[in-house]
């Protein structure tokens, strides 16, 4: 069964230079990844993706419904076949302080560098591909 997963894609904007994404570690093996979580039955996929980018991340801003990316992946610890939703956001606030800041670290990175942080390669290459640009 191929389970099913809601990630944020936090950009920040810099004046004439390419944008950065928020990349997190995981809680348990401390690689990197983007704020991800489940779907959950009372709250839309972009609610989810703008609920793990806050715990996880420590970021607000706007996210683009319009642009997501679906990527079929074997993805975690255990190499699990995953099909994540990436929802891009624009990232409009870094906070000094959210509820996961003593479980993660929190790196910014250009999109061209991610597929040497990222720890799922799959999702590093669709999203430069996609994002890239």
């Amino acid at each position: 069964m191929v389970k099913e997963r809601i990630a944020a894609l936090p950009l920040k904007k810099r004046k004439n230079r390419a944008p950065q994404v928020c990349l997190v570690t995981s809680r348990r093996h401390g690689h990197w990844m983007i704020p991800m979580g489940k779907k959950e039955k009372k709250l839309s996929n972009a609610d989810v993706a703008r609920l793990e980018a806050y715990e996880e991340a420590g970021v607000l801003g706007r996210l683009n419904k319009k642009n997501t990316l679906k990527v079929n992946t074997c993805s975690g610890h255990k190499k699990k076949k995953r099909c994540v939703f990436i929802y891009p956001m624009e990232v409009r606030s870094k906070l000094k302080r959210w509820p996961e800041k003593k479980q993660r670290q929190r790196c910014w990175v250009s999109i061209k560098k991610l597929s040497k942080l990222l720890s799922d390669k799959n999702l590093a290459k669709a999203i430069t591909k996609q994002y890239g640009k």
